[in-house]
């Protein structure tokens, strides 16, 4: 009895400890995602203000971005072995841009999650009391950034990603409706960049950092963009089709001014 009793023993404890075992296994600690709750959390917006610094190594740091905008210029070309996927995108017209075969999403997919992370940041850090408005304003410096690649890419792109206009959206959503460019800059891009230049410090939070310069770049840039967008000298066509209006009623002359006042100053 006793070699049978020592079996049994040996067999439950084996058993209890693989149990245990697998129940730390199978609890999930998420992270590389963010829940809507995390953002709710001082250390969540910090957490979303590093994931946004970190976004533009999805942009800068792969090829098919780069692709999308210097082959074909004087700068690079289509390699021998190059598919569709390079060759759709080169400026010489050796390709066809089509939804199925070109690397547009080398922009688009990480503009838009960071743009989301940027809403989250904003809507809830206000409510914590302990972020600083300068923590804000890079987020907001970050979501201007984004939706500017995109409009000089795509031309007017959507504001509402599900939960309504710049709002953070925690739903997957099938649907979105392009807004036009005069929309993405005067909605979104100018009151951004104008808070962040508002806000920023001269000296960035972390190493690398945004401040304030580098937003009064970005928006004397804006501003300038915009300003040749309205001029429209070469009559290139704009998508989705709008008249070259200013919603607030200012000529490009103004948005030049603009451009430069911004970049002149020094406060």
């Amino acid at each position: 009895m006793k070699p049978i009793q020592i079996k049994t023993f040996i067999a439950t404890a084996i058993t209890t400890l693989f149990l245990g075992a697998c129940s730390n296994v199978l609890e999930e600690e998420p992270r590389s995602i963010y829940t809507p709750e995390y953002f709710k959390t001082e250390k969540g917006v910090v957490g979303g203000l590093t994931s946004m610094y970190a976004h533009l190594r999805y942009i800068y740091g792969q090829g098919y971005y780069y692709n999308t905008t210097e082959t074909g210029t004087d700068e690079a070309t289509y390699a021998q072995s190059a598919d569709a996927n390079f060759k759709d995108m080169d400026l010489s017209g050796v390709g066809s841009i089509t939804p199925s075969s070109s690397r547009t999403d080398a922009l688009w997919q990480p503009a838009f999650i960071n743009i989301n992370t940027a809403s989250g940041i904003i809507e809830n850090a206000t409510a914590i009391g302990t972020v600083s408005n300068a923590m804000i304003a890079e987020a907001r410096f970050f979501r201007a950034f984004d939706y500017f690649l995109l409009v000089q890419t795509f031309g007017g792109v959507p504001l509402d990603l599900g939960a309504g206009e710049l709002k953070f959206n925690t739903s997957p959503s099938r649907f979105s409706v392009r807004n036009t460019v005069p929309q993405v800059y005067t909605k979104a891009i100018f009151p951004d960049l104008v808070t962040a230049v508002n806000d920023l410090p001269d000296v960035g939070r972390v190493k690398g950092g945004v401040t304030k310069t580098a937003a009064r770049l970005y928006l004397a840039k804006a501003y300038l963009t915009y300003a040749w967008w309205l001029k429209n000298p070469n009559n290139i066509p704009t998508y989705p089709e709008t008249t070259r209006v200013d919603p607030d009623g200012h000529d490009a002359a103004w948005y030049f001014q603009k451009a430069y006042d911004v970049a002149c100053s020094r406060n």
